[in-house]
């Protein structure tokens, strides 16, 4: 899923779509029993231009940096970003909302933390120093895209991968 901006708030071409800005990607790495996911940033001097009609450009692979990984476990509802070091930099928490709301809607609740905290609410105590540092907005605008896409891939109906295997049961193909 590539992450995209209004490139400028007054740019828009001659048939009125507005100019858009890929700055991030969130790609998905299928695997058995895990939950993978890369997270990449665009390089800042590069600017990938697109509207919304236009199928989105190939872009070089030298052009982003992975900024975090994902890898949890196949039930996991916890989703730790993990940065090149292996920090905790963000995550993304879905909550159970009883088995009625689970089993008979596609509706979720999520709580997305933009700190190094773990899926328990703890902070991360480590026995080397760390720097903890903010994230940028892109930065946080690409944890939410890699939520989207989390909710997707495991929890919606709409979508191929269930995140419960009983959930099969009650979902109607379209």
């Amino acid at each position: 899923q590539f992450v995209q901006r209004l490139k400028d708030l007054h740019e828009y071409t001659p048939e009125g779509e507005p100019v858009l800005d890929t700055f991030a990607e969130v790609q998905q790495e299928w695997h058995l029993w895990r939950r993978r996911y890369h997270l990449f940033l665009c390089d800042q001097p590069r600017n990938i231009l697109s509207t919304t009609s236009e199928p989105q450009p190939e872009l070089p692979i030298d052009s982003f940096t992975q900024f975090a990984k994902i890898d949890e476990e196949l039930w996991a509802w916890h989703f730790n970003m993990l940065d090149v070091g292996g920090t905790p930099s963000a995550s993304v928490n879905r909550a159970f909302c009883g088995f009625g709301r689970e089993i008979f809607t596609d509706t979720g609740q999520y709580f997305v933390t933009f700190d190094a905290t773990h899926h328990d609410g703890s902070e991360t105590t480590t026995q080397q120093p760390t720097v903890i540092r903010n994230l940028t907005l892109d930065e946080r605008a690409l944890v939410l895209a890699a939520a989207v896409n989390i909710d997707y891939d495991y929890f919606s109906r709409h979508s191929e991968g269930h995140g419960l295997g009983f959930l099969m049961l009650w979902s109607s193909r379209e």
